[in-house]
């Protein structure tokens, strides 16, 4: 079987094995969680979650912070394998609208900002 250098085949069978990843990881973590409530009570699972928050947050805003300084280098490595014409001050404007963004989902929805907010706001007297 001959293999095609056709770039949408190429581009098309990457999808379909990032796709296939992605699904088996998924499938991996739902098990796991399926064992772990089948084991345990569903309070023990909502207390080791709630114990994770901290951590999974610290690791999150890690990884956009590793986006913010890997940008220039991904950007350029992009550039080059697509031969596209984007500027490096274009590419920096997009980088901090990319990461200003990530991190208001962030403060929104993982750290649950606006509850703090209303909390803050209704405490206050």
């Amino acid at each position: 079987m001959a293999v095609s250098s056709n770039p949408q085949h190429r581009r098309r069978s990457w999808l379909v094995g990032c796709s296939l990843v992605a699904f088996l990881a998924a499938l991996g973590v739902g098990l796991l969680l399926w064992q772990a409530v089948a084991l345990s009570s569903l309070a023990t699972v909502a207390q080791r979650v709630s114990e994770a928050k901290p951590l999974l947050g610290s690791v999150r805003l890690g990884m956009i912070a590793l986006l913010a300084l890997l940008w220039p280098c991904l950007s350029d490595w992009l550039c080059k394998k697509r031969h596209s014409s984007l500027s490096k001050a274009e590419s920096n404007r997009l980088r901090w609208r990319v990461v200003g963004w990530l991190v208001a989902i962030e403060l929104l929805i993982g750290q649950n900002l606006l509850h703090h907010l209303a909390a803050f706001a209704g405490a206050s007297p």
